[in-house]
């Protein structure tokens, strides 16, 4: 498999999405800061909470509409968003003009178009990739964003608060250019007659389509809300999303639990260097991140020998273990191993995950699915910032132990997941990534 047998319109979003990654994170992991300073962190929370809500929901009513009127339309729409905010940001930044209240609205919809276009994005990669493609996608998306991540992020820090406006000028001129890329060179993915038979009269297809149509003309709110009721009664799907919200809720403790147990009760000497709590919490996101961007295509490479179930039960076993560890260990030296092995686990189960999805949703409603999916993060999320007030109640050693009651938990779902596709003969090994 190389990147070049790909379809266009993948390739494409793998290297968009490259540059939007990089320069969105010179902004988002900043915000709460600046507006923290500038209103207050009482109504930063707020706001920010309104933020991820906004996302959530434009990203349900995207995902029921994509799978109705077509992905590229809402893509080219959400994009042209996206740029009005930002330019209306850089404006609100700039040596002419400093706005809080349209900084924070311009924000406010920058989210929005986000929320919409995730979902879309997903749905199109599924509908243009077979099986044995999508590990290959998967794992080389995981690898652009965790780098577009790590880059993003220093760039952020370094011009974040001296040049917002060249910043946000920057951000806005990559937006620009993804939205031409969008409307001259994607192609719409979403085939109005895949859903129905090809053994169907002539005749009778048209007949469909047109009803098809028809019904799209009248939904309403009552249809959305009725699609993602059938979701939710989808059993499959459940069970593979408690799933990822479990195993993403792990994740998401380092930066909450794990990070505040490390400044409270760690201290060390490491190498002739006193090592505190937060230095060493800042050594643990630098070897994941490091690890990822160095070793994630050559290790895909090296696991194509392994079969998907094997690939998931020693990665999630490894990724508990990581976490497990750095919950309730104070020694340096296994906590630096322990970021290696949760790297790996990581590494491991992540485009895995992303395979078994594409393999259980249904045709009909792709990009409703990857919305539902969507919200799964933003349950993690609960969960990781319940994780810190549970950690001031618990010893560390029962916060260990309950991520690997979570850990397990998640391996056993996800195997239930796989074992309900195996009648499809879906056998996600790795694919050679070089």
């Amino acid at each position: 498999m190389k990147f070049s047998d790909l379809h266009p319109n993948i390739k494409i979003r793998i290297c968009t999405d490259f540059f939007t990654d990089l320069t969105q994170k010179t902004i988002l992991p900043f915000m709460a800061i600046y507006l923290s300073t500038q209103i207050g962190a009482g109504w930063a929370g707020v706001f920010l909470t309104v933020n991820i809500l906004a996302s959530m929901f434009a990203g349900l009513g995207a995902g029921y509409w994509s799978d109705r009127i077509g992905r590229k339309k809402l893509m080219v729409l959400a994009q042209s968003l996206q740029v009005f905010a930002l330019i209306c940001l850089a404006a609100a930044n700039s040596p002419w003009m400093n706005s809080i209240p349209l900084t924070c609205f311009m924000f406010l919809l920058s989210s929005i178009s986000s929320g919409i276009t995730v979902p879309i994005a997903s749905a199109m990669i599924i509908d243009v990739s077979s099986d044995k493609e999508r590990q290959y996608v998967y794992g080389l998306q995981y690898w652009t964003t965790n780098v577009a991540i790590t880059f993003g992020a220093l760039l952020g820090g370094l011009l974040f608060e001296p040049f917002r406006f060249l910043l946000f000028s920057l951000v806005c001129v990559e937006s620009i250019a993804t939205l031409l890329i969008l409307i001259f060179f994607i192609h719409e993915t979403m085939d109005s007659q895949q859903h129905l038979s090809t053994d169907l009269p002539k005749e009778t297809r048209r007949t469909a389509l047109a009803n098809t149509s028809k019904k799209a003309r009248k939904s309403n709110l009552k249809n959305v809300i009725d699609t993602y009721k059938t979701i939710l009664q989808d059993h499959r799907f459940m069970v593979f999303f408690t799933a990822t919200v479990l195993a993403i809720s792990l994740e998401l403790q380092l930066d909450k639990y794990i990070a505040v147990r490390l400044k409270n009760e760690f201290t060390a000497e490491l190498l002739g260097f006193q090592v505190s709590g937060v230095h060493m919490f800042s050594a643990i996101l630098m070897i994941n991140t490091v690890l990822v961007a160095l070793i994630a295509i050559p290790f895909a490479k090296w696991m194509s020998h392994l079969q998907s179930r094997t690939i998931i039960t020693v990665g999630l076993l490894l990724y508990t273990a990581g976490f497990a560890t750095l919950a309730f260990s104070n020694w340096a030296w296994l906590l630096i191993a322990s970021a290696g092995i949760l790297t790996v686990g990581e590494l491991m189960y992540a485009p895995v995950r992303q395979v078994i999805l594409a393999g259980i949703i249904p045709d009909s409603n792709r990009a409703a699915y990857m919305a539902a999916d969507g919200l799964s993060y933003h349950l993690a999320a609960l969960l990781g910032s319940l994780g810190l007030t549970v950690g001031t109640f618990l010893p560390s050693y029962m916060m260990a132990g309950l991520y690997v009651t979570m850990g397990l938990a998640a391996l056993y779902f996800f195997r239930i997941s796989l074992r309900a596709e195996d009648g499809r003969q879906q056998n996600f090994s790795y694919v050679d990534a070089s």
